[in-house]
């Protein structure tokens, strides 16, 4: 996850300042928000995470769309700084693995360059990892639970999750992280 948020503050420094405020495939959010989520989870521990949620007086999803805006009103290059500079961060949703941590980074990348026509990160075993833990947290994404039944197929690489023999959606390895977030 530490590289891949290094890897995402390198990369997305070519991304014009104008295109920062396009909104994201997130409703309701411009992809400096995305970007502003980033670096919020990156530099805030789980109980800090936690106590700014809370702070909001919102549901979890309204405060942390409040929280990224927030952050994104930072200028883009200052936030690419912050996030480069926390790569290291440990935030982790309780009870999930460090490859939920990685998929958050990934399928916000994926977002913000399909948005942007900004660099894109080629799929490799990552990219499964972050689209197979997507997969897993169907319920968090508000996905019919049959989801778990379904494979997902790199069609830029050579990987699929999933369960063989139900129902295929292949796509790109972008595709398909943003398409199940």
């Amino acid at each position: 996850t530490a590289e891949e948020r290094r890897r995402a503050a390198a990369d997305l420094r070519i991304i014009a300042d104008e295109a920062w405020d396009e909104p994201s495939l997130c409703d309701g959010w411009r992809c400096r928000d995305v970007l502003g989520h980033l670096v919020w989870l990156a530099e805030r521990s789980r109980a800090g995470v936690f106590v700014d949620v809370a702070r909001t007086l919102r549901p979890p999803n309204s405060a942390i769309r409040r929280i990224g805006a927030r952050f994104g009103d930072h200028p883009p290059e200052e936030l690419l700084d912050r996030l480069d500079a926390a790569a290291e961060g440990r935030f982790q949703l309780p009870g999930t693995g460090p490859e939920v941590a990685l998929a958050e980074v990934l399928t916000h990348r994926a977002d913000i360059t399909r948005v942007t026509d900004g660099p894109t990160r080629s799929s490799d075993e990552r990219t499964a990892a972050a689209v197979d833990a997507n997969r897993q947290l169907w319920w968090f994404f508000g996905l019919p639970r049959a989801v778990r039944g379904v494979r997902f197929a790199a069609t830029d690489a050579c990987w699929a999750v999933g369960p063989e023999g139900g129902p295929e959606i292949r796509g790109t390895g972008q595709a398909l992280l943003v398409s199940i977030a």
